[in-house]
């Protein structure tokens, strides 16, 4: 395993106890990030519009 796969399980464990799970599309993300092929505001501007689409998705 690498480093970067050590770093990414790591978060998947964090996230997995707070009963937060990553998409194959989230791990995707990480993994251009930590080799360099999208910039942090990519990553970032990704995740919250991921994050906006869900919250529109839910009904109270």
């Amino acid at each position: 395993m690498n480093r970067n796969e050590i770093i990414i399980n790591n978060i998947k464990t964090s996230m997995e106890m707070e009963n937060q799970f990553l998409t194959d599309k989230d791990v995707n993300m990480l993994n251009d990030f930590a080799n360099n092929k999208i910039s942090m505001e990519d990553a970032i501007s990704n995740f919250k519009s991921d994050a906006i689409s869900s919250f529109k998705k839910l009904s109270f």
